[in-house]
């Protein structure tokens, strides 16, 4: 799930999400963090509207876990 993180933060930077959400998500990764701070910081950069409609390849690994995560989150 670290991972998808990266890539979460990666292309949440390229679409203009704050830097203020996006820079503890990077220390975040830095530490130990348990899954749920990893789905936690997933939800909150996935929820703002520059990530709006946000996916991975369909069919993708990445793509399954998110929508597994959200199904889960309500």
């Amino acid at each position: 799930m670290r991972f998808i993180l990266y890539a979460v933060i990666d292309a949440a930077t390229a679409q203009g999400v704050s830097a203020e959400l996006l820079l503890p998500a990077h220390k975040l990764l830095r530490d130990s963090p348990t899954e749920v701070q990893l789905r936690d910081t997933l939800g909150e950069i996935l929820a703002t509207d520059e990530m709006y409609g946000f996916r991975f390849a369909p069919g993708s690994d990445a793509d399954d876990l998110l929508r597994a995560l959200a199904t889960t989150d309500g």
